[in-house]
Parts: C-alpha cells; structure tokens; sequence
C-alpha cells in the first residue's frame, strides 16, 4: 500500500466566490444540443465561471461555426479552441491546461448543467473543505442527502458505486483543479472506460469526496451518436487495458478485494474480445485473437480461483480454450 503522504494531496481552500471553470469537449455535436449545453452554463445563477469548449476537430462545419459564433458574442464567458482530431481524453486535457479557475467541471456537449448546481456544489466543497463533490443526474431514493467519503473509502466507494452513487462518468462532478491538473491522464487509446480511470486516479489521492443526492446534471440518453449507444465497435476492446490500469491503482492502494473484482472484469473484457474478433473480423483479428486466446490460457488458474468471475464464465472459458484445443489437435492427427 502507498504511504499516506504519498497519497495526501491537499487542495488549498477553496472561497464561495472563487472562479470554477467547465469543460466542453465538442465533436460534431448539433447546435440544438450545444446551444442548450452552453447556455446552461451561461445562465448558472453563479456568475464566476469560465467556459472552455474545445473543438476536437469536428468534420461538421455547422458544429465548427456555431462553436466559433457562440464564443465571439459571449468572449467574457467563452475560450474556444479547435485541435486536431485526438479525441475526448486529450481535448479535455488541453481544456485544463487552458483553464484558470480553482475548480473544475466536465461537460458533454450533448448534455447540460441543472439550474443552480454550480453554486450548490461550491457551497458544499468549501463547508466540507473536500477535494471533489459528486452530484446526480436524478435524485436517488433510499440514500442520505449528503455523503462524506475519506480517503481509501473513496476508491471503494467509487467502484462499488452502491451506497451513494459516485457515477462512473467524469459529469456531474466538481473537481479540486490543482489536484485534476496534477493527476488528468489523456488516454488517446482507451475509448470506454476512460472517464472511470481519470476518476479511479484523481480520488486515489483524494482526502476526502462528498456525494450530494441532487440532481446537478441532464443526461442526454436518446442521441444515438453517442459513443455508448454504439454497440459493435473494435474501440470496445479498449476496455481490456482500461481493466489492466484499473487493476493497478487499485492494487498499488492495497484494497486486494476490489482488485480482484476489476480483475474479474479485465477477464470478461478479454473474453468478449475475443469472441467479437472471431464474429466480427476487426481489423488485425488474428492476432488480437492469438493474444487473448494467450492471456486467458496463462491465467486460467487464477480465472477458476478468482471468485468474482461469474461461474459461467468459468464454463464457457474451460469449454472454448481447453476442449477446443483438444478437438483442434485430433484433427490435425486424423488428417496425418
């Protein structure tokens, strides 16, 4: 386990009137959505507020213009930059590099902020004198209106996702932007996942996080641009390596049972590689394929061992790699 200084990062403390900065990362979003996104912002009944969208060179010149015209008739407001393509992960980490407030937010340009969040959220960080507070995109039944997490009961806090919900998503979050500058990871090669990772690593140094049950936040759930509805894409099998790093953190924290229930996951996420490149023929399947069928072979054991991998799974692995093998052998002597 990290030593507790290793771990301690403190933000400074944070005042009511401080200036909060949100993130928009835009790529070919419609302008009906990112006028409602950006004037969620605009409209917050908290007046100290940056907001830096950043064009990840959208294709669409409509999302381009609009992005650009917004920014000139709202110049106190906005800082607009357009990058070359590199996806969501960099744009949200050139957007900090731009920023200057004391805090920090994400924003999906398909979604918008709930009236009145950016003030509650800052109010509660400063009487907490937390790193991070968590709001909802819709109010929970069941839980506390105000959770108070310190330190490695974050990290479990996070991924069990039970008690209160952290949401795995990088939204609906108020970060410390000293401590998210310090320990933001662009990921140029993970496409799911990424928004847990960047979290898993910001609150693994975190002192203390508070969950609020109010909503903060508008999830658009019905565009199906979005990168979650789409549900046959080679980008999927990011999820194997975002896994892998998630085991790592979590592990190097010294919390071994949620290690190995993210490990559990990391064999799934290789298991479905696996069978989409056989069903699907992604690009370089073979040896994708060769490589999976390779990590699952060398660590059956600690795959039949590791209790958190569904039984099934356990079945299925035992039937495809081993018998298949079997049968693969038999035929190659019957041919001889």
């Amino acid at each position: 386990m990290k030593s507790k200084k290793a771990r301690c990062l403190r933000a400074m403390s944070h005042s009511t009137d401080e200036l909060i900065s949100v993130i928009v990362p835009v790529y070919n979003t419609g302008k009906e959505f990112l006028l409602e996104c950006f004037e969620s912002v605009r409209t917050q009944d908290y007046n100290n507020i940056e907001l830096i969208v950043i064009d990840d060179g959208s294709t669409d010149e409509a999302t381009e213009n609009f992005c650009r015209e917004y920014a000139e008739n709202n110049e106190n407001l906005v800082k607009y930059v357009r990058q070359k393509n590199a996806g969501v992960s960099v744009a949200r980490q050139n957007g900090l590099s731009l920023s200057d407030g004391r805090c920090v937010m994400f924003l999906d340009s398909d979604d918008s902020l709930e009236q009145g969040s950016v003030k509650k959220m800052l109010e509660v960080l400063v009487k907490e004198n937390a790193d991070a507070v968590v709001g909802e995109d819709y109010v929970r039944e069941g839980i506390d209106d105000v959770m108070v997490y310190e330190k490695l009961d974050i990290l479990k806090a996070l991924f069990d996702n039970v008690n209160a919900s952290f949401g795995w998503a990088l939204w609906g979050k108020l970060f410390d932007a000293s401590a998210m500058k310090k320990y933001y990871k662009a990921y140029d090669d993970i496409y799911y996942g990424e928004d847990l990772l960047v979290n898993a690593e910001f609150f693994s140094h975190a002192q203390k996080a508070v969950v609020i049950n109010e909503k903060v936040y508008n999830y658009r759930a019905d565009n199906d641009l979005s990168a979650t509805h789409q549900k046959i894409t080679p980008k999927k099998l990011s999820l194997i390596r975002m896994w892998q790093l998630m085991w790592g953190i979590y592990s190097a924290h010294g919390l071994t049972d949620e290690a190995e229930r993210i490990k559990a996951n990391y064999y799934d996420s290789v298991r479905n590689g696996l069978i989409e490149c056989e069903c699907y023929h992604y690009d370089n399947y073979r040896k994708l394929s060769r490589e999976y069928r390779t990590i699952l072979k060398k660590n059956y054991s600690d795959i039949k061992s590791n209790k958190h991998v569904n039984a099934k799974y356990k079945y299925i692995i035992a039937i495809y790699f081993i018998w298949l093998f079997k049968a693969k052998k038999m035929l190659l002597r019957i041919k001889q």
